[in-house]
């Protein structure tokens, strides 16, 4: 079981690993953080510590997808307790003192748990003090009688009225002093601030790292899933550009991905052309409420990995995981593709008499590719073939099986794909000439006695 625990300054990393030794520690969360955290295919996530000034939050949205994947999100101490308060009619689990109060209304303001710190040697070092362990250590003075109610509230109110980063043991007791408190009260409060203080943040995230190692020894499910996650531009670009994936060890953004990309491939302007056309084909789709059915979904999954050699699971599954892909995702990509075949049908079917022939040769004129596959064509028909009469009489239902499978796999068709489909996709006005053109084909290809690649068979349309 994968486990991610997002932990900072509300508990030393060295004691969550003696409660949880096997998960994977990162720092305090950040917005994007806990979605890129996706790609470690956890099965729960604790969020402990995140930043509040330094970077923009953990954004709710991002644990709503978790939830929405299945993956069980577990919150507590400081920004988990605040987050948990929020999502838990949506299905993120709770624990702790802080979550409670957070959750039951009694505190609402984000800078209890807030505090100012600075790295030192790899561990957190506090340089304020968060409310809410202000709050527990002083409670617990006044319950066991050691400090009056009266100056409890006092204190709480001087604690209060500070920036979060100036709140110190030492700036409570000097605030109460200006305030006309008696001295003698403040140094006794002080006096047993300093011999007992109370830690409710790093006692909430013991109690959490507890609960996820209890939850990996009973090999607990995975979180049943919530309603899906209603998609905004905000979102789909934080998942889409911001979310980070690990490639060799290394932590990239999608965004970074897609600038290397449109800076150093090779043929960056082609693709993104072609990837602006299928979004735009998309966009047309909507319009018409073009909804493919399950089985042509299906359909367009099977011809891609049968296409690209990834009929096994084990080798789709691998696949999946090098491109960053869940299968939810693969399957959104099979039904735009199916959305898009609905559409090229569409086309053929309003141009029957013009058919693809135009379409075709004008990409190929304006990417410069013309000459060399027309002058191919030409010399491809002049090489011997029977007249057209009486050709297709002459073939046998074996051979025309055999000329179907054949160039069927050639184009990376599944093997239920028929003549009538390829015909209508491919552009001929009928599957009997499809039919005809692969027996001219055949002809002529085995009237060569040698045959010497094209000029242009290795490039990539």
């Amino acid at each position: 079981m994968t486990i991610v625990v997002f932990l900072g300054p509300s508990l030393p990393l060295e004691d969550a690993r003696s409660i949880l030794p096997d998960a994977v520690y990162l720092p305090p969360a950040r917005q994007a953080d806990l979605i890129s955290a996706l790609d470690h295919a956890p099965d729960a996530i604790g969020l402990i510590d995140g930043e509040f000034h330094q970077s923009r939050s953990v954004w709710h949205k991002e644990i709503l997808i978790a939830l929405e994947r299945g993956v069980r999100v577990f919150g507590s101490s400081s920004m988990g307790a605040l987050r948990a308060a929020e999502l838990e009619p949506y299905g993120m689990t709770g624990v702790g003192g802080v979550f409670e109060r957070f959750a039951s209304g009694e505190l609402i303001d984000d800078d209890e748990v807030a505090l100012l710190y600075h790295m030192e040697d790899g561990d957190y070092r506090h340089v304020s003090e968060p409310m809410v362990n202000i709050r527990a250590t002083l409670e617990s003075a006044a319950a066991s009688g050691r400090v009056p109610e009266s100056l409890l509230a006092e204190a709480l109110r001087a604690a209060k009225s500070l920036h979060y980063t100036e709140r110190t043991r030492r700036a409570v007791a000097e605030c109460l002093r200006a305030g006309g408190t008696d001295a003698e009260a403040v140094a006794a409060l002080d006096d047993v601030w300093a011999a007992e203080p109370v830690d409710i943040k790093a006692q909430d995230a013991r109690q959490l790292l507890h609960l996820l190692r209890l939850y990996a020894e009973q090999g607990a499910p995975r979180g049943g899933t919530v309603p899906k996650v209603a998609r905004t531009a905000a979102l789909d670009s934080l998942y889409d550009r911001e979310r980070r994936v690990s490639i060799g060890g290394l932590s990239v953004s999608m965004e970074e991905i897609a600038e290397y990309i449109q800076l150093h491939h090779p043929r960056a302007a082609a693709v993104n052309a072609a990837a602006m056309n299928r979004t735009l084909v998309l966009v047309l789709a909507d319009l018409l409420h073009v909804e493919p059915a399950k089985a042509e979904v299906e359909s367009e999954e099977h011809r891609w990995r049968v296409r690209h050699g990834k009929t096994e699971d084990g080798a789709f599954s691998a696949w999946l995981a090098q491109n960053h892909l869940t299968r939810e995702e693969f399957r959104q990509l099979a039904r735009e593709n199916a959305i898009c075949r609905h559409l090229w049908r569409w086309l053929l079917y309003v141009r029957h008499v013009e058919r693809t022939a135009r379409p075709l040769l004008d990409h190929l004129r304006w990417e410069d590719a013309y000459v060399p596959w027309a002058s191919d064509a030409a010399d491809h028909t002049a090489l011997p073939t029977p007249r057209d009469e009486g050709l297709l009489q002459a073939l046998t239902p074996e051979e025309a099986e055999r000329l179907h499978a054949q160039h069927r796999s050639r184009h990376g068709l599944p093997a239920e794909t028929d003549l009538v489909s390829w015909a209508e996709e491919a552009g001929f006005n009928s599957p009997e000439l499809l039919l005809l053109a692969l027996v001219k084909a055949s002809h002529r290809h085995a009237a060569t006695t040698t045959h010497s690649p094209s000029r242009h068979e290795e490039e990539q349309p």
